[in-house]
């Protein structure tokens, strides 16, 4: 049985600037495959930064991150940017959408740095708009969509190529209620069907919908509901 988790964060650390500027002190955790996480905390509280660096768009001041087993704080740009076409989708608060290109293209746009043919980046980015409910908006410029529109376009982009973790932050955060409720239920269903995500929010009602939350602030891990989990399991000898 291969136990070796999706995500490993150990020890990470990250510093800006002169005199240094903490974002994050020494933050540990795991991530099995198929869990899904909310990792909640007020604005300033180093989950940008998390995210960022879990996402290999950052590299941290110490520590180690560790995607399915491969570290990537001394991987080439080359190996980084392989891990972020094939292993991680993005979804971001702001959508990210080229205002020029369909909500088609621009889903097909998630296949690009996998050398997939147009046709074939074109199929994969139909079938991707019909599992978030948008098949009929597939002509459709971003201009013409509605906020959670855009939001499920730029999720359909995230999960076109099928990676193992998807990464979230704030989904909903632009979003009014009606249309965050749908983002999350289709994250929902994205972890069913397999993927792992994990998600950064301030919202506690967003965080209580996922099984477990760890939360994050001035930079340290508070809390870990998986941990205190297993430490009541331990304590009561289930």
């Amino acid at each position: 049985m291969n136990t070796t988790p999706l995500l490993r964060v150990s020890n990470v650390s990250r510093c800006y600037g002169s005199p240094p500027t903490t974002a994050l002190t020494e933050v540990s955790f795991d991530v099995d495959p198929g869990e899904r996480v909310a990792i909640i905390g007020p604005s300033g509280s180093g989950k940008s930064t998390l995210l960022n660096l879990i996402g290999t768009l950052d590299r941290p001041s110490t520590g180690e991150i560790l995607l399915s087993g491969q570290a990537t704080s001394t991987a080439s740009d080359e190996c980084l940017a392989s891990l972020r076409a094939y292993f991680i989708g993005f979804v971001f608060q702001q959508y990210h959408l080229d205002e020029s290109q369909t909500a088609l293209d621009n889903v097909a746009a998630g296949l690009l740095y996998q050398g997939i043919p147009l046709p074939t980046r074109r199929e994969r980015a139909r079938a991707a708009l019909e599992r978030v409910g948008l098949a009929d908006r597939a002509s459709h410029l971003p201009k013409e969509l509605s906020g959670g529109q855009r939001q499920r376009v730029a999720i359909a982009r995230a999960v076109v190529g099928e990676p193992p973790l998807l990464l979230a932050d704030e989904p909903t955060g632009a979003l009014d209620s009606r249309s965050g409720e749908r983002v999350m239920d289709i994250l929902e269903q994205l972890n069913e069907s397999g993927t792992t995500v994990v998600v950064i929010t301030h919202d506690r009602e967003i965080a209580a919908r996922f099984p477990r939350q760890i939360t994050l602030r001035d930079g340290v891990i508070k809390s870990d509901s998986r941990q205190l989990a297993e430490f009541g399991a331990v304590r009561w000898g289930m």
